[in-house]
Formats: C-alpha cells, structure tokens, sequence
C-alpha cells in the first residue's frame, strides 16, 4: 500500500500546531523551528522556560503551550510521571508473546504499510513504532537513535504512557484519538528534548482505538511532509483492517451457507470460491486464477449460464475434473464489475432436505414389530439379515400385515438409516402418472407439468431406500423402466433423454401372488427374477398363534394413554373372542377394532359386550376374510369384489386430490367427507400430497 499524505491532512494539521502561536503573535517564531538551518534558541528557550516553571507549580503564559501538550502536562503531573531520566517499563519474554498473539491482526496489517512508510522517508535517521491500544512497543523499524528493527529489536516489549513517561505523541495519540506530535522541549521529560515524535491512531472495525503509529526522530529534523505521511500510514492500517475484517467476514458467511459459492470474471477464471465448493468439486487449495474448465466442465451444452444472464435453480450436470459427474440446481447473476456469480446445490442434498421437511423417513425399528409366534420371529430374522446389505428385497403379505413396518425397520438397521425414507404407493397412482411419479419428469413433459420438471421418488431417495408398496399393482410399461433401473442404477425422467444416476436401495411389497401374475401376464417375468432374490414373508394374523393377545393389550395401552383413560385389559370372554376370529384385515383391522373399542368402553376392563360383532366359527366369512375355496395358499389375494372395491376407494381419492392439486378441504367436499377421514385415507393408501401439489 503506498503512504501518502494528502494536502488537506497536511493543512490540518499544519494549522492545528501554528493556532497557539498565531495568538501569541509567535508565527515568526515557529516558523523559524520548522526552517532548517535557521536558529530557533528563542522558541525552545521560551518553551522549556514555561515547561520549568510548570514543574515548579509556577503560572505559565498558556498561550506559549499548545492546547493538547498543556493537557498532556496535567495529566502526566497527576500521573506522578519523571520529569528527567530514562523511564523504562518492559514486558517479559512470556507476556509479550501473549499480546503479540492477541495482536496479530494488527501486526500482519501493519507491517507492510510501515515498510513502506520507512521507505518513502529515507535515508533520514529515523524510527516507526507499532503499539498497541495498552502502549506496548510490538513491532519497530529503522535506525534511527538506537531503535532497530524487527522481533531482535531491544525497544519491542516497552511500555509507553503519560504516567511512565510524561507528555508523547504516542501517549497523547491514546488519550486523546487523534494525530498529534510533541516538538524538543513540549516532552514533560527533559529526556526527550532531543527529539520529535509524530503519532495516529489506529482503529478497528467498530471505531475502537487498537494502536497507534508514530515516528521519532531527531528534533531539528521534523518536518510536516513526515508527520502527515504518518497520518496517512494511519489511516491506511485503520482502513485495511476494516477491509480485511470485511473480507473474513464475507468469507465465513459464504463458508457457513449450505451451497457452493463461484465468483468467475469475463475469461471464465476463477476469482473466489467458498469451501463448500472445494469440496463438491473436489479441489484443494487455492484456484484463484483458474478457469472453470480446470475444475468442473457442463455436460449440458446450452444449459450453464451465459455471462450477463440472470438464473434461477436451473438443473445442469458438470462433469468434474476427475471423471465424477455432478448433478446440482445453479442459480447465477452477473456482478457489477464484470463477470458472473454462481450458487450451486448438490441436488441429492437438495432432495433430502425436502425430505427432512416433509418427513420422509422411516420411524420403526425392529423392536417395534410385535409378536412371539414362530412365523413372526422368523420373518424378523430373515428381515435382519435383509439391513446388513443393500440387495433388492421382496416383502410378501396379505393387506394389513406391517409390510411397511418391516421395510422402516430394515432402512434403520441398515447403513442407509441417515438417508431418505420415501414410500410410494404403486396400486394408487393413476396408470399415466406412474412413470413421472417414478422417474420424475421434465419442463413440459405433458400438459400440467410444473415449468421447471419435477424429480421422481427415485431421484428424492437417492442415496436411501425407496418403498415400492404394491408393486404387483404396476403397469407393465413401467415395470420395464423399473427393471432399468434396478439394473443400470439410471433413471431417464419423462420427455428427457438424459439418465441420471442414482443409488437407491429399492424395497417392494405386495398382497398379490406375483408367481401366477407373471403366468397370466400381468407381471414381467424378468422384473420377477430380479425381485425374487431376498424375499421377506410376512405371516398373517391367523397364523401367529399367541400374538393376538401380545398386539390386543399394546393398542390398548396405547389408546388408553391416548384418550386418558383407565384400560386395563380383557376378560377371559373377551380375549377368547379375539383370538377365535380369523382376521382378514390383519393387525391393522385389530388395531381399529381396538381403537373403536376404548372409545366406547365404560370400564377399566374390556368384556366380551364390548367388543363389536365378530364372525364365530362356523359362521360366514367377513367379505374381507381369505374364501375357502380359494384355501390358505401363500400370499393369496383377497376376493376379487373386496380388491375392486379398495381399489375403486384409491382412484376416487386420487382423482379428488389430483384435481384439487392437493388442497385437503377441497378434495374433502368433492368426495363428500371430512378432512380427518380424508387425511386417515391419505395415509391408508400411502399416498404423498406433496406430490399432487407438484402437478
């Protein structure tokens, strides 16, 4: 930084020392002080006059003294300051590493403008002091009356202050705040006589004194270019501190942001790049200087910024310099100076804070499933040893059985429980959006598409598992692209050509015997071959002997912290009735027939009246119940006209929310029922209103 003074500093100044003399008709006199090669005995004579008589608690002529020495007198007098010989206060080795440590800014700010300021005044001898706001010499230069220079220096660990050693610049710059200097003779220690000191302070960011920056040399040998090349050395630290300050604060916030930050000039060089960039390029130290082409390069052609363009969330991929692509939303805009600033998210990451927002992540573990009947304990095993990989599994089960339950529990377990949970419900979206739900869509894929394109369930679960519930529910097109993905690990959104990878841990479900779909061809058999590799079964109700009773007196607990009311538990009547029914519903029609049960029950205990009509043996099935002349065959459907009817219960909700794009109360008034049963279907079916809002 080159010190200079300007001649408004210097007139200032210049003015503020000639104002005591110019009173006392002493111009003249000062003038020939500040004339080399011209006597001024009369002026040192008349100051060191006063200064003795000062000491002697003698009336002076205060107009002889400039204000802010004569001030400085005072305060040195009632700091019981020497008024002759050498005064010395020096720091130890270990306190002066400690204020050196705690004045670092200052000290690497400063010392380059004080090289620069020795430079600009030699070969005159001279010394330039650094102190801090308490006084302590911290840095030096020059060679001027023994000072030295540098860390060897034997001034650096001084203590300079009025009541140490009287009237200085350096003392008067601290009390006071302002440049200042003390000429010969103004010193209140006859010590000093020989020599002038120039001093200004130094201020931080919020205005606080930090130091203060002077030069003493010989008394005959100051001048006013000196002094106001000090001012503006000064003024210069005090003005790069605040800069450096202003950087190291922008710098931190743009580190602390969750997105990459990219500040490129006209060429496409690198000017400025936070850390989270580095790291999402994977690049070390500094790029200032390189072209962006070094680092990441667009595999979009046409899709990254333009300079002088304004963007907003747009989608690229970047190939990066080590071959790894990137997929990221980038928002740009250009800078004033020219050139262009670049905001880049990862868009996994972006994913899954919208899954962290709408709460897409699995809360059931393993010690929620319930029950001790052999079946289930087998079942749990198989799914344990399911978590400990991220092989495609398959969980079978009749409607109501906990088949999410099980695929919370093995994403948990898994390595990939930090990640995103996401369900989806393939038996409940309409046949047409199944693809976009999956795979997402692009920018005017179809009319209604959102104008920026949409990820699917697949691209939001990168990284996590993704639910597949009903799977033997899916169209046959789509099973194509699912057999894609699951073998390629890319996915190719709707109206787009370009795959994206993905790295998803897909876990799929179904009621339906998917043997004889792919038989009747409605299920591919490949997609078969690749499901039917870990597979999960997940038993009936009817077929966990003594889990009836385990699962009857949870929910009951539960519904009686639920409502605040005293449940105890079941008459013998009443448990023999539960444990008789076959359950076709599953746990799911226990859980509510429970739930119904503790809302209406007058007593602590649940007797046999209580409990709503159930079939006893030899009685006819509930229409929910497997017929018997189908038998108890493995993963057998539910009759066709109950599965008709669920299945026509899905699509008018869908249809209700998709024309409604999501709005609950809307879509509850065209179906005709509360939102409270809306929202209880909603999650019947495992649908997302989130993704109807997209639409």
């Amino acid at each position: 930084m080159h010190v200079s003074a300007s001649k408004g500093d210097r007139r200032r100044y210049e003015d503020e020392l000639l104002v005591p003399f110019e009173r006392s008709n002493q111009k003249d006199c000062y003038s020939e002080f500040t004339s080399p090669g011209v006597s001024h005995a009369l002026l040192w004579k008349k100051i060191h006059e006063a200064r003795s008589a000062f000491h002697t608690g003698s009336e002076i002529d205060p107009s002889l003294i400039r204000p802010h020495v004569l001030r400085s007198w005072n305060r040195s007098r009632e700091g019981n300051a020497p008024i002759s010989g050498l005064p010395s206060v020096h720091l130890s080795n270990t306190e002066m590493e400690r204020i050196l440590k705690r004045n670092e800014f200052l000290l690497s700010t400063a010392g380059p403008v004080m090289e620069e300021l020795l430079s600009n005044i030699q070969p005159t001898s001279n010394c330039i002091i650094l102190t801090d706001t308490n006084g302590v010499y911290i840095h030096t230069l020059g060679d001027g009356l023994g000072f030295g220079r540098g860390a060897t220096s034997p001034m650096r660990g001084l203590v300079c202050g009025e009541a140490i050693e009287g009237t200085t610049a350096m003392g008067i710059c601290r009390v006071e705040r302002q440049a200042t200097c003390v000429l010969g003779c103004e010193h209140y220690n006859s010590y000093f006589d020989g020599w002038s000191c120039s001093a200004a302070p130094i201020f931080d960011h919020r205005n606080n004194l930090v130091g203060t920056l002077s030069m003493t040399m010989e008394r005959d040998s100051f001048n006013h270019h000196a002094f106001g090349l000090v001012i503006a050395a000064a003024k210069a630290v005090t003005e790069q501190m605040r800069l450096k300050h202003l950087l190291q604060e922008t710098r931190t916030v743009m580190d602390i942001l969750g997105e990459a930050v990219v500040v490129l000039d006209d060429a496409g060089g690198i000017r400025m790049m936070n850390k989270y960039a580095k790291r999402l390029f994977h690049v070390t130290g500094d790029v200032t200087g390189r072209h962006l082409s070094e680092v990441a390069e667009s595999v979009d052609a046409g899709l990254f910024p333009r300079y002088g363009e304004q963007t907003r969330d747009s989608e690229c991929t970047l190939q990066l310099a080590n071959g790894t692509p990137l997929q990221c939303l980038y928002s740009s805009s250009p800078v004033p100076e020219g050139g262009l600033c670049l905001t880049l998210r990862e868009s996994r990451r972006v994913n899954q804070l919208t899954n962290r927002m709408t709460r897409a992540k699995a809360i059931y573990r393993f010690s929620d499933i319930l029950g001790d009947a052999q079946p289930t304990r087998k079942s749990i095993r198989l799914a344990q040893k399911a978590s400990e990989n991220s092989m495609t599994t398959l969980i079978l089960g009749e409607s109501g059985v906990g088949k999410e339950l099980f695929a919370q529990a093995i994403h948990n377990t898994s390595a990939r429980n930090q990640q995103p949970f996401i369900v989806i419900n393939c038996g409940a979206i309409p046949r047409d959006l199944v693809q976009s739900e999956l795979f997402g869509y692009e920018a005017g894929a179809f009319t209604g598409a959102a104008r920026q394109g949409a990820p699917g369930k697949f691209e939001l679960a990168d990284g996590g598992t993704l639910f597949l519930d009903e799977i033997g529910d899916m169209p046959l097109a789509t099973q194509a692209s699912l057999l894609r993905v699951l073998q390629e690990g890319e996915v190719t959104r709707v109206g787009g050509k370009r795959s994206r990878r993905v790295d998803v841990r897909v876990v799929a479900a179904t009621h339906r015997n998917l043997a004889e779909s792919v038989e009747n061809g409605t299920f591919r058999h490949d997609l078969y071959y690749r499901l039917n590799v870990l597979v999960i079964d997940v038993p009936p109700l009817r077929r966990r002997e003594g889990d009836v009773r385990l699962l009857a007196e949870f929910f009951l607990g539960k519904m009686a912290r639920s409502l605040g009311k005293e449940l105890t538990g079941f008459t013998p009547g009443a448990m023999r009735r539960l444990e008789e029914y076959v359950w076709p519903g599953n746990i799911r029609e226990l859980e509510n027939l429970i739930e119904r049960t503790a809302v209406m029950a007058d007593g602590p205990v649940i007797s046999e009246d209580m409990l709503p009509e159930l079939r006893r043996p030899g009685q006819p099935a509930h229409p929910m119940a497997p017929n018997p002349e189908y038998g108890d065959r493995k993963h057998e459907a539910m009759p066709a006209r109950a599965a008709d009817r669920t299945a026509m219960d899905k699509q008018r909700l869908f249809d209700a929310l998709h024309t409604t794009k999501g709005n609950v109360q809307a879509a509850a008034k065209k179906i005709g029922v509360s939102r409270v049963t809306l929202y209880a279907h909603i999650r019947r079916h495992g649908l997302s209103l989130e993704s109807f809002r997209q639409c």
